[in-house]
């Protein structure tokens, strides 16, 4: 996979504590809804140019499930019960699941033991799930 190519399980995998992300559905592009709106304002906006601007619904444009809703903490640890048998590695990652802040440090410490592509492969079921839940909940269909 090269560093452009990212599936929306690669996209939820990394949403944080306090990030929203926002998904254009038609194009399924990630977007800054601001930065996509202004396309529509001239040059020098006035408060009705602003009025009249669409809604992001209307350019399905969608904020992604947030941290909250998709439970990192749920797929990490069953990644770690079932899948690793090495007891130093798998006490690592448990220790650092115990943590507030733990999703960047976990996703180190796989790479540190060369074990974040089985881990992105093993919970792309789960976040894809994760994301159909979502579409059904806002009524997204493709």
């Amino acid at each position: 996979m090269s560093n452009n190519e990212y599936t929306i399980a690669d996209v939820l995998m990394n949403i944080h504590d306090n990030e929203c992300v926002f998904l254009k559905t038609d194009t399924m592009e990630i977007v800054n809804p601001l930065d996509y709106l202004k396309k529509y304002l001239p040059d020098n906006p006035t408060d009705k140019d602003y009025e009249k601007l669409p809604s992001k619904a209307s350019l399905n444009i969608y904020a992604l499930p947030n941290y909250e809703f998709i439970n990192h903490k749920e797929i990490m640890s069953e990644f770690v019960k079932n899948i690793w048998d090495d007891k130093q590695i798998r006490q690592e990652l448990f220790y650092i699941l115990r943590n507030h802040n733990y999703m960047d440090k976990f996703y180190e410490s796989l790479k540190r033991h060369n074990l974040y592509e089985e881990y992105r492969d093993y919970s792309s079921d789960y976040y894809h799930y994760v994301f159909n839940e979502w579409c059904k909940e806002k009524n997204i269909k493709f």
